[in-house]
């Protein structure tokens, strides 16, 4: 009979104690019920429920009642959850109220217990407090009841049994208390937890009171689904706030808000120093504005909530009020109100934080409270007001924006500026800002809401420079201990919260920057998988086991297909097999390929040999490769993958680029640009340029086109490289990492690291940007009163750049002030802090002043000075170089200045001695110890992880440990610390990437280069034995083709070979690329070409035994390894064979020097190419044969004979044994690099004589070599004669040279080339080989004669030896570039009376000297010349062509016509004041003993044209019917000018000047050979044209008789009209030319007849004596004329003819007899 046996035990209880004296209406309620009918009770079969047993929560049995009350009541609290009803009720709880008024503690607790198990087991429903509730009346009584039982009487048993109950009561769901009745029990709570005098009843009450609260905003939260959306809290809001015309609830200013008007922190410092509250909630209240007049009204409506809000809120009123309470006396109500309302806004749910109504509540009653604890001057009363406020500013800031912006100020701000400020209220506000600082959102949200608002205060920034200020306060020296200890301890707070921010920023920057991923392994889930598919598959193949085997473990894979014979044992067929196999792991198979084992090495060369890139872009050759397996996970394998990649692609596609390590280098920069622009965590972006410039960096001399790189750019970003296949998401490779995660794995495997993108200079104008981005937002948001949570990331570099100086010079500041240990490692911990952020920021000048602010406080520098906390200062810089190296980056020359100082105070004695100088032994012993202890393992690790560097980083420490052993090095004695460490670090690093490598080597070569030049010894072998084992080390990776990396290595053997004074160096040089060569000759490749430069540098040694050695091994290495050295190094070993021939110290080495040369050569007639094979091929042969046969040549100017004429025997036996084998463009390239250049030193000599006395040899040499020249053009005339034109530009720039022999030679060879030759030429030939002999003929004219006049004429001061330029022309040609040189005619020179004239001095043009090309002599060329106008052709002369070679000096052109008026023109020649001095007068044929430079100049000249002129007549007699009529023309000018300028300088004026000023007995210098000779062939040339009279030797005809004239006269017209067009034109010119000519010669020679009388009839005797053997020849060849030309133009001839008949000269007068004999008698009647 338990069943509800509690009721009854406790009444009975009751019963005992009660007396009817005293309680008979207590004892006769007990009476009453237990005297009910105790038979009833059997009918209740179940056990009493305890509290807690699971029966209390099931659901409630209904029971049927037995007839009696009583029965029925014990019945239904047999059963737990039973609600008893109606006068049930009242028959229960009568007693108990009864029990209550007793205060009979005996009867009480009793009581007490049976009320707190019937609401336990709710027995007990109903709703106190509530109007309209069901049982309200009573419960409401029963409640006040319990709640009186307490008074100052009770006893600590009676008031926990109290609280029991009133717990129960509030935490029951049936029982539910509200209202007044609630706010009762709360006041009970109170009461007992102020006043109890015993502690654990206060402890007990406060807890109850708490659990109490905290069940009450539980019911709160669960009674309505909270929402943080704006438009669900309106929503709500327009539910259940009261809208009046008079005014707004706080949620109606949420709603209404337009803007916000922050105080500012003075007038709120001014209002909380003078406590004024009222002005403070006003400022608060000020902080929202109201449209339409409205205001707030502080207040909220509970009316119209739910019962949980509203009993919630109502509490919490009630704790605001009673949070309000002062009292003067005791302050234990509001202390304990704060702590309540601290724990309830803590214990709310993060969802409910932004309820609407709770936060109406805390804007409208806990604010003000709020601010009252804010201006309390109770110390504990502060604390718990700063409690409260950073509750709210973590949890609830989002929608307290402008309430925030008013208590930041008054609580934090005032505390830390204010200097007069309570020290233990300052120290709450430091510990509460040490908790807030580890919030990251919470700082980034208050700097994005204040400090980015223009109408907001700064607050993030005031707080941070508050704290600074507090931290960087000094030391009171004077100040009492507890002072002290206080200052010290604000001190070190502050820094704590300054430290706490930037850590806090740093993890906020990874959170936004490296969102977590779930990161699985990579094989495991896969292996289980395939695991499984075998066991469940007992009946596959045995392919498919292989290929589940191949899957798990690929060499044991592909052994076991092997050893089945389901794949051949060769590379090939296994390659094919990984291509073309289905179901194949491509993670496994970038595995297996990129193993370095010999066989499956093999495999990858084969697999990726059969890919074919050829016609690919490169990115979609990557793309294509990397389809067929995914790159494995280690560096290494990746390596050699893309290695072998870029020499395939380099094969299929030659030309593209110069080598492979381009496309090397263009792989990697792929697969990173790859990873920077498709991973979303990679900030900011590669751009365009910065791709660009990562393609040059390696060699900017050789990298792939500007066009390629932008188009692989463009591609990339619009493409992404997948690296996973997405089509097999579904399958295994769904278990494989995210794709963004594969690439940045790639990244971080290999090292690499993106190049910057973000310069300092961009810092700027880039923080602006994200400032005006970011006040857009809040201003946008502020209008709406909405709290911006901000995340971009951006924003953390605009608030370090806001604090981070401040930041810097306090724990700067603290570091130099402090000696206080955890002072200086809180600092530590700032400086840490602020180099990780400000790089992980890109911040590069903060960062580095953060880092050598570190650095600088080691005072490594000034031992003397040194302290523990220096030592505590380099701890951090070598933790940091621990644990981030790559924040370092353009510091580690200070850094690893440090190690290299703090190595030098260790180990020198003398330096450690210097250490803390002038303090106490033990602190000076500490110091050492710390530091020796620093300079062992932390210091060796900063050299270990370099290795853990990415690329750029590893660059950077290379650069800068080289800076520091320079440094070193240059000290006194060298120090090599850095050296050694340099090498060292080599080794670590030395696996990495090639292309890294590259650039590290890049550094070190250098270095090396430096060290090795080093004046110590010592130092230098040191340097040159670490680089040699540096180069054996490397030289173990075996190299591919197209490939140059073995060649870097080794240059800086060179650079040293050839830059070292040391004999000793040179030989240890020599010395150690012998021993490279012994040990790893196999492997090299592209070395061999630094190894023959090393060797080449040697042969140019002084030292006989360094030049022995150097080519006994290049010896050795041609006989035994021609094969593998005649590849891309071959020019170089030719050079350097060429180099041991021109050695000055054994003539013996030259030789045989020269013989392995022919060896060379053999080796490669027989078709060897690299490696040995034969190939009918000549294209590579010829390839190799070039750089042998330039070296030949240029050995062709050895000074010794021996050497010499040994190479120029070998170079012409090789070219003309080979030949044949000659292809047509390697023809042409021996001609133009190989044969040609032996005569450059005779084609651009000067004018001097172009050899000395001592240069014998050189002649010999010339002459030789031009005679073999000839010969090789005779014997390979068919294959060679397209070299026609340059051979002929060799011969005839030859042939200007004044040396005789030199010229005579050359013209021979002219001379020969045509008659060997002629009859094959072309007419492009006839054209450029006219042209050829035209600019001789002109720039061989010794024009020196005429320059010698003019110096010698002061009337003439223009005319200068440098400003003389003379052309002579008969007529203006054309010569068309473009149609192989063809002379075109321009214009014919006018006759007689038809020619315009002007004056002389007038010709000269600007213009024209500006068209005009110049030769080597100074003289323009004719066929270089533009064209002229129809005027300039036709400009006539009328003087003597003595006053027309002056005129035309003056005017810079030398023009002639025959067809001008004759004028008397020698009174014009200006008369010398004084004798000029002349060349002595003497014969060509002969000269005097001693003859000057300047005649011997000219004499070869003269002798140069005379080959000419006979170089022409040879032409005209043997080929003139080969010729065109343009060609013909061409012929008559040459010779025109060449006569012209002969005539001229034998002009009758200029030889009667020349007889003035010499003996009479002696003739004037002349140049009458030439004259007549070109007249001779002239005449010749022209009769060939207007008439046929000539013989077949081409000889003029003897003068015939008049009827055989006139005969001939009718043969020549019947002739004529049959002629062609351009025939008859040709006549036309040549009659025209032919008429000028001789009327111009017979006018010279009246006009001097005339002058006879005037002067010395001797002086013209003379001059006639001289000329007449031109003037005979003229009347000769007029004998021959056409007689119809004779009679056409005879009013021209004959005044000029009657002329001469009195001349003194019986030859002139003899042959002008036969010319009237034969002409002029068969005109007569």
């Amino acid at each position: 009979m338990a069943a509800g046996g509690f009721v009854s035990r406790a009444f009975e209880s009751m019963l005992k104690e009660c007396y009817s004296k005293k309680n008979p209406d207590l004892q006769k309620a007990i009476q009453t019920y237990l005297d009910s009918p105790k038979q009833r009770n059997q009918h209740s079969s179940s056990t009493e429920p305890r509290p807690g047993d699971g029966s209390s929560t099931g659901d409630t049995q209904h029971v049927s009642k037995p007839t009696g009350l009583s029965g029925t009541i014990t019945t239904a609290l047999a059963n737990a959850g039973y609600t008893l009803e109606g006068a049930e009720v009242e028959l229960v709880l009568n007693p108990l109220r009864l029990a209550f008024e007793t205060k009979n503690l005996k009867i009480l607790e009793p009581a007490l217990d049976c009320l707190h198990k019937l609401i336990a087991y709710d027995h007990l429903e109903g709703d106190p407090g509530l109007d309209g509730g069901k049982n309200v009346p009573l419960f409401t009584d029963i409640l006040n009841m319990v709640c009186n039982c307490v008074d100052n009487s009770s006893t600590d048993s009676t008031i926990l049994q109290v609280l029991k109950v009133l717990l129960t009561a509030v935490a029951s769901t049936k029982f539910r208390v509200h209202g007044e009745p609630l706010l009762g029990i709360i006041r009970v709570c109170y009461n007992i937890t102020l006043h109890s005098k015993s502690p654990i009843t206060q402890a007990t009450s406060k807890a109850m009171l708490t659990q109490m609260i905290s069940i009450l905003f539980r019911r709160m939260e669960t009674d309505v689904v909270p929402t943080s959306s704006g438009s669900a809290d309106h929503t709500e809001a327009a539910s259940s706030s009261d809208h009046n015309d008079n005014g707004t609830t706080l949620g109606d200013a949420l709603n209404w808000v337009k803007d916000t008007t922050f105080a500012s922190i003075e007038e709120l410092q001014k209002l909380a120093g003078g406590a004024d509250l009222k002005g403070l909630e006003a400022a608060l209240d000020n902080v929202v504005h109201v449209e339409n007049g409205k205001k707030i009204t502080r207040g909220i409506d509970l009316e119209n909530m739910s019962l949980g809000k509203r009993d919630a809120l109502l509490v919490f009123r009630t704790l605001c009020e009673m949070s309000k309470k002062e009292d003067t006396d005791d302050t234990k109500t509001q202390i304990l109100s704060l702590e309540l309302l601290q724990g309830l806004l803590e214990g709310v749910s993060h969802s409910f934080t932004k309820n609407f109504h709770l936060i109406d509540s805390v804007k409208a009653y806990l604010l003000s409270a709020l601010l009252q604890a804010s201006v309390s001057q109770s110390a504990v009363i502060f604390q718990y007001a700063t409690g409260i406020f950073s509750v709210l500013l973590l949890r609830y800031r989002e929608s307290l924006k402008g309430e925030i912006g008013v208590f930041i100020p008054l609580i934090i701000l005032r505390s830390l500026d204010g200097s007069d400020f309570p020290v233990n209220q300052k120290m709450s506000v430091l510990r509460m800002l040490e908790k807030i600082c580890k919030d990251p959102q919470m700082l980034v949200d208050v700097y994005v809401n204040y400090d980015c608002d223009h109408e907001a205060p700064n607050l993030f920034q005031r707080m941070v420079t508050a704290l600074s200020k507090i931290a960087q306060v000094p030391q009171n020296a004077d100040s009492n201990p507890v002072a002290a200890n206080q200052t010290t301890s604000i001190k070190s707070s502050s820094l704590q919260c300054l430290v706490n921010i930037l850590k806090s920023l740093i993890d906020w920057e990874k959170s936004k920057r490296q969102p977590e991923r779930n990161r699985r392994g990579d094989r495991a889930p896969e292996e289980d998988l395939a695991r499984e598919s075998v066991e469940t598959k007992g009946h596959e193949s045995t392919m498919a086991a292989a290929i589940s085997e191949f899957n798990r473990q690929p060499v044991k894979g592909i052994e076991n297909l092997i050893s089945n014979k389901l794949v051949e044992n060769t590379p090939a067929s296994v390659a094919q097999f990984l291509r073309n196999t289905l179901n194949l792991d491509k993670a496994m198979i970038g595995d297996y390929l990129g193993q370095q084992e010999e066989f499956p090495l093999a495999v990858m060369h084969a697999y990726v040999d059969s890919v074919t890139f050829s016609g690919m872009k490169f990115d979609t050759a990557i793309r294509e490769f990397l389809k067929g397996f995914y790159l494995p996970g280690e560096a290494h394998k990746i390596d050699r993958i893309m290695e072998k990649f870029a020499e395939r692609y380099c094969a299929d596609n030659p030309g593209l680029f110069m080598n492979a390590d381009i496309a090397y280098v263009l792989a990697y920069a792929v697969i990173m640009l790859n990873t920077d622009a498709h991973d979303p965590m990679v900030w900011p972006k590669m751009s365009k340029s910065d791709f660009i410039r990562m393609n040059n960096t390696y060699n900017p001399e050789e990298h792939a086109p500007i066009k390629l790189l932008e188009e692989i750019y463009d591609s990339i970003v619009k493409e992404e490289i997948k690296m996973r296949d997405e089509a097999a998401g579904t399958g295994k490779d769904s278990k494989q990492k995210p794709e963004g995660e594969e690439r940045g794995h790639l990244v971080s495997i290999l090292k690499l690291s993106l190049p910057k993108t973000k310069s300092s200079s961009d810092a700027k104008p880039q923080s602006e940007a994200i400032i005006k981005q970011t006040q857009a937002i809040i201003q946008n948001r502020a209008k709406r009163g909405i709290f911006y949570t901000a995340q971009e990331i951006e924003l953390v570099r605009l608030m370090v750049e806001a604090v981070g100086w401040s930041l810097l010079a306090t724990f700067s500041v603290t570091m130099e002030q402090s000696e206080d240990k955890p002072m200086v490692v809180l600092s530590m911990e700032g400086f840490s802090a602020g180099i990780y952020l400000t790089y992980a920021l890109g911040m590069d000048t903060m960062r580095f002043a953060f880092v050598t602010s570190l650095i600088r406080f080691t005072f490594l520098h000034s031992p003397k000075e040194m302290r523990i906390k220096n030592v505590e200062a380099l701890r951090t810089l070598f933790d940091l170089c621990d644990v981030e190296p790559d924040c370092l980056q353009d510091t580690w020359n200070a850094v690893l200045e440090c190690v290299s100082r703090l190595e030098h105070i260790t180990t020198t004695p003398a330096v450690a001695a210097t250490v803390m100088h002038g303090l106490n032994q033990i602190s000076k012993e500490a110091v050492l110890q710390a530091l020796k202890e620093q300079a062992g393992k932390p210091a060796e690790q900063v050299f270990v992880n370099s290795e853990k560097l990415p690329s750029n980083s590893v660059v950077e420490f290379f650069t800068a440990l080289c800076g520091v052993s320079a440094e070193e090095l240059k000290q006194s004695p060298a120090r090599i610390f850095s050296l050694q460490r340099a090498v060292e670090i080599s080794y670590y690093n030395i696996a990495r990437i090639r292309m890294v490598w590259a650039r590290i080597w890049t550094v070190l070569a250098n270095h090396f280069i430096s060290a090795g030049s080093h004046a110590d010894e010592k130092v230098a072998v040191y340097a040159i034995d670490s680089l040699r084992q540096l180069g054996m080390k490397y030289l173990e990776h075996a190299e591919l083709t197209s490939f140059t990396f073995q060649n870097d290595i080794l240059k800086p053997f060179v650079v040293l070979m050839r830059n070292s004074r040391s004999e000793t160096i040179r030989s240890l040089i020599v010395d150690c690329i012998v021993q490279l060569i012994k040990s790893k000759v196999a492997g090299i490749k592209s070395g061999w070409k630094s190894v023959f430069m090393i060797f080449t540098a040697a042969a140019d040694d002084d030292l006989e035994s360094i030049i022995e050695k150097a080519f006994e091994n290049v010896e050795q290495i041609l006989l035994e390894r021609f094969d593998q050295v005649v590849g891309d190094c071959f020019m170089d070993c030719i050079n350097c064979l060429i180099r041991f021939a021109n050695n000055k110290t054994s003539h013996h080495i030259s030789l045989k020097a020269v013989a392995l040369l022919r060896i060379c050569e053999n080796r490669l007639a027989e078709g060897r190419i690299p490696g040995g094979a034969l190939k009918p091929t000549n294209v590579d042969a010829e390839y190799y044969w070039f750089p042998m046969l330039a070296g030949l040549s240029d050995l062709t100017s050895d000074l010794r004979p021996e050497v010499r004429s040994c190479a120029l025997e070998v170079l012409f036996d090789l070219v003309n044994e080979r030949g044949r084998k000659f292809s047509t463009p390697f023809w042409e390239s021996i001609f133009h690099r190989v044969l040609f250049p032996i005569f450059d030193h005779v084609r651009h000599a000067g004018e001097e004589s172009l050899f000395s006395a001592g240069d014998e040899w050189l002649r010999e040499s010339s002459i030789h070599s031009l005679q073999l020249l000839c010969n090789l053009f005779n014997t390979f005339y068919k294959e060679v004669c397209f070299m026609l034109p340059p051979l002929l530009s060799l011969l005839l720039d030859c042939a200007k040279k004044t040396d005789q022999m030199v010229v005579s030679i050359s013209l021979s060879a002219l001379v020969h080339l045509i008659e060997v030759g002629g009859n094959q030429f072309s007419e492009s030939d006839w054209d450029l080989l006219l042209k050829s002999i035209r600019d001789a003929s002109y720039t061989t004219q010794p024009l020196e004669l005429l320059n010698e006049l003019g110096l010698e004429n002061p009337m003439n001061p223009s005319i200068a030896l440098g400003d003389l330029k003379v052309y002579t022309s008969g007529e203006v040609w054309q010569f068309d570039s473009t149609d192989n040189g063809k002379i075109s005619p321009l214009a014919s020179l006018s006759s007689g009376n038809n020619s315009s004239t002007r004056d002389t001095n007038a010709s000269l043009s600007q213009d024209h000297h500006q068209e005009s090309g110049l030769q080597s002599e100074g003289v323009p060329s004719p066929s270089d010349k533009a064209q002229k106008s129809a005027e300039a052709a036709s400009l006539q002369r009328s003087q003597t062509i003595g006053q027309r070679i002056m005129g035309n000096m003056m005017d810079n052109i030398f023009l002639r016509s025959r067809s001008a008026k004759a004028k008397s023109g020698t009174s014009d020649i200006p008369a010398p004041s004084s004798p000029p001095k002349l060349p002595e007068a003497v014969e060509p044929e002969a000269k005097d003993e001693e003859e000057s430079p300047l005649m011997t100049t000219v004499r070869g000249k003269c002798i140069t044209q005379l080959i000419l002129l006979g170089a022409i007549d040879g032409i005209q007699k043997r080929y003139w019917e080969n010729l065109k009529e343009p060609q013909k023309i061409a012929i008559m000018d040459i010779l025109l000018s060449l006569v012209e300028f002969a005539a001229s300088y034998n002009s009758y004026s200029n030889l009667r000047t020349r007889m003035q000023h010499i003996p009479a007995e002696r003739p004037p210098l002349n140049l009458l050979r030439q004259e007549l000779a070109g007249t001779c062939i002239y005449l010749d040339v022209l009769h060939k044209t207007t008439s046929g009279f000539n013989d077949n030797n081409g000889q003029l005809l003897e003068p015939k008789s008049s009827q055989d004239t006139d005969v001939s006269s009718d043969n020549n017209g019947s002739e004529l009209a049959e002629h062609s067009y351009e025939e008859t034109k040709l006549e036309g010119i040549a009659e025209e030319k032919l008429v000028s000519f001789c009327a111009q010669v017979l006018r010279d020679t009246s006009d001097l007849q005339s002058t006879i009388g005037e002067t010395s009839s001797m002086d013209i005797h003379r001059v006639l004596d001289l000329r007449s053997p031109v003037i005979v020849k003229v009347l000769k060849g007029m004998c021959f004329m056409n007689n119809k030309i004779f009679r056409n133009h005879l009013g021209v001839f004959y005044p000029l003819l009657t002329k001469l008949i009195c001349c003194d000269q019986m030859d002139i007068r003899g042959a002008l007899g036969d010319l009237f004999r034969v002409q002029l008698k068969a005109l007569l009647p």
